[in-house]
């Protein structure tokens, strides 16, 4: 079992002592993907007026038309992928920073969160197939349990349904730890990086779903209760006050929130990894000093 306190006890007092190195890192990420977009944008304009002139020349072969149509699929392929790594190599640095297992450094974290993404892509790939193969054996046996039809062959079939997510949940809590794994203890290996955040894990996992379903609860908190705020003043008061204008204000007050709670996250799966691996208590007794 796992101190749940502790985990965010340490999350709060990573965030505070690190916040600008945290919120450094989240700005240059951030500034990453503008450039990204504003580059796809571009892309996108220049491939739209090339299909306009084709079109307005008389481009009417199909099998043109379908090549431009690939091409564009293909680049915007590209570019979500290009950014779903970027978010991997974000998380990863970020997290290494939040460490209390670290020293923070800059320059160090964002070189251990470029070289995270092989193993991390790997990992990704590994745990789809293994998702992909879980799900069809739980939809195959639900199938054969109502191919004998009647009420005991559905109910199977339901439980058997059922029963896929509570395993799900046990296994997102065994490997939850896979980020700092990889990034802070700089295990590469996609399997060997698997093995050690179920190792880690053993034991642990009812305290590390508390701890999760404790997360969840303050997420809705920070981000439910201003949204409630401003929303009921608004929908709830007279046209011409001009209080239902707040609704404009969401999301310059959101945006601030969801920063730091990004910022959080990182400290949490920091504190997290921290606290399962029962490493670094000499570095938490400094951290609390």
């Amino acid at each position: 079992m796992i101190d749940i306190g502790r985990v965010f006890a340490t999350s709060w007092t990573m965030l505070r002592q690190r916040f600008w190195l945290l919120l450094g890192m989240f700005a240059v990420f951030f500034a990453i993907q503008m450039v990204g977009s504003v580059v796809l944008g571009i892309v996108i304009a220049i491939m739209g007026t090339a299909g306009a002139v084709g079109i307005g020349a008389g481009l009417d072969d199909p099998a043109a038309v379908t090549g431009m149509g690939v091409v564009f699929f293909l680049v915007m392929m590209l570019f979500y992928a290009a950014y779903a790594v970027l978010a991997l190599v974000q998380q990863a640095a970020m997290v290494t920073i939040a460490s209390p297992l670290e020293e923070p450094s800059f320059s160090s974290a964002m070189v251990r969160g470029f070289k995270s993404v092989l193993p991390f892509i790997l990992i990704s790939l590994i745990l789809g197939l293994a998702y992909l193969a879980l799900g069809a054996a739980v939809l195959a046996v639900a199938g054969v349990a109502g191919l004998g039809g009647g009420t005991a062959g559905s109910i199977v079939g339901v439980l058997l349904v059922l029963l896929f997510m509570p395993a799900v949940v046990y296994l997102g809590c065994r490997l939850v730890v896979l980020v700092p794994v990889v990034a802070v203890d700089q295990v590469w290996g996609p399997v060997a990086a698997i093995r050690r955040s179920w190792a880690v894990t053993e034991g642990r996992v009812l305290g590390i779903f508390l701890a999760m379903l404790a997360l969840v609860v303050l997420t809705l908190v920070i981000f439910g209760l201003p949204f409630g705020l401003v929303f009921t003043t608004a929908i709830s008061a007279d046209p011409a006050s001009g209080l239902p204008l707040l609704i404009l204000l969401l999301p310059f007050v959101l945006l601030p929130l969801f920063v730091i709670y990004v910022m959080f996250a990182s400290t949490f799966i920091a504190a997290l990894h921290s606290e399962v691996t029962g490493g670094g208590s000499e570095r938490l007794e400094e951290v609390f000093a």
